[in-house]
């Protein structure tokens, strides 16, 4: 998958996060009634939630936007990380475009609505960065741009199949995680002053909406062309081996780097200082670098999901029964993201290869995450939440690490179903 990154850049060693063996997501050939509650969700229909016996769930309706944060108008969609109207997108990017100085004949503290917004350019500016727009996300010479992107294809053109296969997931990842101006942000005072080992308010909530998200990565999965053509082994192989990956990448597109915040799917917005209390732990400032390189890019709704599938579906993981039919999955879906991203950044040739190392990025902190995973384990009061458990747990990264004075940390408590087998007997 990285030969195209040979001349950009050496890759750096991936960590495959797949559990090879003993983990009860490899035990595929359960008697009916024994499966785990990854293996469920995928062999439910599309649209189903796990323990849902109702009919599938309707499509998600149109995307309706939030008024204006700046000045309450209507909004005519997400410009430069919040929901505002065009009048206020415009004024903000000619603003930071053009480095305006403004100044104020009052006090400062001018009311910005649809009525006063044009008295006081100083204010409205003012109210804009508060409000969260990000001057990083500023699109410089927007006119220019277009013209370039009219000009300079350079016969990178989106065959009728590629484009197919770029909207299915584009779809695929819109309707399975709402963007940031469709949530309605809300905060919580819970540990939000300094670090501690880990809040379990936050803990319960963050493990809740963990899985919830989880369910969704599932559902965007077998929207994918191709697999659930996948047997189901190979299904769980490569859920396992991404999930963490794809949740990273999915939070990391909700940071909002002038409050330094990281927004989750119901809308909870938690700071730096709550992440790490939440059960990031030492992983915090490595999610939060790694958000922070992501602004550069740039990623639209159509590239994000594309960069998803690219983690999901990749013939390198380990224990895959058919690695060359993944590999052929993922090649369309690569050459699909070349081309878009071509497409949409005419002048930015290293923009593609750019996006692939963060694929590698990602894999790094799975490893990580992996091993927070087993750390938390120590810090809370119960289990690991089940689908939590299953699906970004790993004990086997760490193998290179056993003999050298630590060994691995012990197991949750086995269920009756889960129980570990005992010793082999004495023939």
């Amino acid at each position: 998958m990285f030969d195209c990154l040979e001349a950009a850049a050496a890759p750096r060693r991936l960590h495959d996060v797949t559990n090879r063996g003993g983990c009860a997501l490899r035990r595929v050939l359960v008697p009916a009634g024994c499966g785990t509650p990854a293996r469920r969700a995928l062999e439910a229909p599309p649209g189903r939630v796990l323990g849902d016996t109702g009919p599938p769930s309707p499509p998600p309706p149109p995307r309706v936007y939030k008024p204006c944060f700046v000045c309450s108008d209507k909004s005519s969609g997400y410009h430069y990380g919040v929901s505002s109207c065009e009048g206020c997108k415009g004024f903000f990017r000619r603003s930071i475009q053009k480095n305006m100085v403004y100044t104020c004949p009052r006090e400062r503290n001018c009311p910005i609505d649809k009525v006063t917004r044009n008295r006081c350019q100083f204010c409205r500016l003012q109210k804009c960065l508060r409000v969260g727009m990000s001057k990083e996300a500023v699109r410089h010479d927007r006119n220019k741009r277009r013209k370039e992107v009219k000009e300079d294809f350079g016969g990178d053109e989106l065959s009728p199949e590629l484009a197919e296969l770029v909207r299915r997931v584009s779809r695929a990842h819109q309707e399975t995680f709402p963007s940031l101006c469709q949530l309605g942000k809300y905060t919580t005072n819970s540990s939000a002053d300094h670090r501690v080992q880990l809040d379990l308010g936050l803990w319960d909530k963050f493990s809740e909406l963990a899985t919830k998200c989880i369910i969704k990565i599932v559902e965007f999965a077998k929207r994918l062309p191709g697999f659930t053509g996948l047997s189901m082994a190979d299904q769980i192989t490569l859920l396992k081996a991404a999930c963490l990956d794809i949740l990273m990448l999915r939070i990391c597109t909700r940071y909002t780097p002038e409050q330094d915040t990281m927004t989750f799917s119901d809308g909870l917005t938690l700071t730096r200082t709550q992440m790490h209390n939440a059960g990031f732990g030492p992983l915090t400032d490595l999610v939060f670098a790694f958000a922070g390189q992501l602004l550069p890019l740039q990623l639209d709704d159509t590239e994000t999901g594309l960069l998803s599938a690219i983690c999901l579906i990749c013939g390198d993981r380990m224990e895959l029964e058919q690695p060359r039919r993944v590999e052929r999955l993922q090649e369309p879906l690569l050459e699909a993201l070349r081309v878009y991203a071509r497409r949409r950044r005419p002048r930015q040739p290293q923009r593609f290869p750019r996006m692939l190392l963060k694929i590698t990025d990602l894999r790094g902190i799975s490893t990580k995450g992996a091993e927070r995973a087993l750390t938390l384990r120590t810090e809370i009061p119960g289990p690991m939440p089940p689908l939590i458990r299953e699906m970004l747990e790993n004990p086997e990264i760490f193998t290179e690490g056993e003999g050298q004075g630590e060994p691995p940390l012990p197991p949750d408590p086995p269920t009756a179903q889960d129980s570990p087998p005992g010793p082999p007997k004495s023939p």
